[in-house]
C-alpha cells in the first residue's frame, strides 16, 4: 500500500488551499486514530485524513481484512525507511499477549535478513523501537483478530531516505523476502 494518497482537499484559511495534499495512509485506520503520532492538520506529514478510512485504498484493505480475518494468521506491511521490523503495539507502551512467539519470529527474520548482505535491522514493539503512533494498520489488524502482525521499515537508515537508489531495490527485496519466509516458517512451526 502506498503511504500517501493524493486526494483533493479544500482547506480554508491555510496556505495549501485546494491543493492536492498527501494523506498519510499509515495513521488512517480506525484504531486510536488521531491520538499521539497523527495530525488533524491537512498540511502535516502525518495528517490522518478527515475521518477513518476516508481514502479508497485504506477502505479497500480494511474491507478485505474484515471479510477474511478468520482465515488470515499474519499481516505484514512494508514501509520506508529505518531498517526495522516492528510489531504491536504502536499506539501504546504495552506487551502483546503472544509476545514470545512474535518476538522469536522477528529475531529469526532479522538474522536471516542480515545473513544475505549484512544489513542490520532493529526489531521490537513499534512504540518503543520507533515511536508511539496511532491509527496503524498493524495495530488495527491485530485488534481485529489477526494474531501475528508486523511492519517492515525497509532500507535505509536515512542517507537516501524515501528515495532508495535503484541499485539497492533488488537487494532489499531479496533480503526482505528471506525475512518473510523465516517469519512464515516460524509461525507455522512454533506458533498456534
Amino acid at each position: 500500500m502506498f503511504i500517501e494518497t493524493k486526494e483533493k482537499i479544500s482547506v480554508t484559511m491555510l496556505i495549501c488551499v485546494s491543493c492536492f495534499l498527501p494523506i498519510h495512509s499509515i495513521p488512517h485506520f480506525l484504531f486510536y486514530l488521531a491520538d499521539e503520532g497523527a495530525s488533524m492538520h491537512p498540511c502535516d506529514d502525518t495528517y490522518c485524513g478527515p475521518f477513518p478510512e476516508s481514502e479508497p485504498e485504506v477502505k479497500a484493505v480494511a474491507a478485505f481484512l474484515r471479510k477474511h480475518r478468520m482465515h488470515i494468521r499474519a499481516y505484514l506491511s512494508f514501509h520506508a525507511y529505518a531498517q526495522m521490523l516492528l510489531y504491536p503495539y504502536s499506539y501504546k507502551y504495552a506487551t502483546i499477549p503472544n509476545f514470545s512467539c512474535v518476538e522469536s519470529a522477528a529475531y529469526k527474520a532479522v538474522n536471516a535478513l542480515r545473513s544475505v548482505y549484512g544489513v542490520q535491522y532493529r526489531y521490537g514493539p513499534a512504540s518503543s523501537t520507533l515511536y508511539v503512533s496511532s491509527g496503524s494498520s498493524m495495530d488495527w489488524a491485530y485488534k481485529n483478530g489477526i494474531p501475528y502482525t508486523f511492519a517492515f521499515e525497509l532500507r535505509d537508515t536515512g542517507h537516501f531516505g524515501f528515495l532508495l537508489p535503484e541499485m539497492l531495490i533488488k537487494p532489499t527485496c531479496t533480503e526482505t523476502m528471506l525475512a518473510v519466509k523465516n517469519i512464515t516458517m516460524h509461525l507455522l512451526k512454533k506458533c498456534p
